[in-house]
């Protein structure tokens, strides 16, 4: 038996489409910090879950500003689904927004789109404290600040184990190197699709990080800082997150066809395909 099935798919997407892509949860569930539960907190907090999740889906820092959101902006409410608080820490504001409703939006807008099949990014990063310092691996609380500047920014993060054997790959100068061989060859064994190495520091009472991704053939570095270690954790994933977006978010209408033949289908694996 043999099926044809016609389907359409973004050309760029498909041609960049990261070998271990995992889908992310509660990509259009926003937490927002808020200092209180009254109407004017809420209704400040809603707009920065909304800036928050445009940058998150388009990875434009523009887009939010733009005409084609003037209404959205004004009324966030067409596509919310419900609200709810998170006691945290932080305390925040949990903001459900309607997946259809928004994707509608941006493409109303004209706005680019990031799906929420996303390339894994495996991260080491090192802390140097006035305590001494902190490779975070996988299971640490102290990494906490990362996982939810990762999910606040739509990146579906990984830490290495940080084990005895990794100490010495995580270290200051293998994480500010031009040469990523030596992390990348500890990196194999998780299969991510993203690298990204990270150095932070306090001093003078804040955090400055500086910080490279490597994806494929492509390479960005930078650095950020933040009042503490959450802060400097989102200003890292929202850099690594708009890097990303620029190679994988397609734009209204950048589509062609194509047709995939199956061989040997039955039924039931045609419902499955389906």
């Amino acid at each position: 038996m043999r099926l044809c099935k016609y389907l359409f798919v973004g050309c760029i997407s498909l041609l960049s489409l990261p070998g271990h892509a995992e889908t992310v949860s509660n990509l259009y569930q926003v937490l927002e910090p808020v200092s209180g539960q009254t109407p004017d907190e809420r209704t400040q907090a809603t707009q920065r879950a909304l800036e928050t999740l445009v940058l998150r889906l388009t990875g434009d820092p523009k887009a939010f500003a733009s005409a084609g959101l003037a209404n959205v902006r004004k009324d966030p409410q067409q596509i919310i689904s419900q609200y709810g608080y998170d006691a945290g820490p932080p305390e925040s504001l949990q903001v459900d927004f309607d997946m259809a409703s928004t994707d509608a939006a941006l493409r109303q807008a004209g706005l680019p789109t990031w799906g929420s099949n996303r390339p894994s990014v495996l991260t080491w990063w090192l802390n140097d404290s006035v305590e001494g310092s902190n490779l975070f691996g996988d299971g640490q609380g102290s990494a906490e600040p990362l996982r939810r500047a990762a999910q606040h920014r739509g990146l579906p993060l990984r830490l290495p184990l940080a084990d005895l054997g990794e100490q010495s790959v995580g270290t200051a100068k293998n994480l500010e190197g031009s040469d990523p061989s030596v992390l990348r060859d500890a990196s194999e064994r998780y299969g991510a699709d993203a690298l990204v190495a990270v150095h932070a520091k306090e001093d003078a009472g804040k955090w400055l990080a500086t910080w490279q991704l490597w994806a494929g053939e492509q390479k960005a570095q930078g650095k950020a800082e933040g009042s503490d270690q959450a802060a400097v954790a989102d200003a890292v994933m929202l850099a690594v997150s708009q890097r990303l977006a620029q190679r994988f978010a397609v734009k209204p209408g950048a589509s062609s066809d194509m047709t995939v033949q199956v061989e040997g289908m039955n039924l039931e694996r045609y419902a499955q395909m389906g």
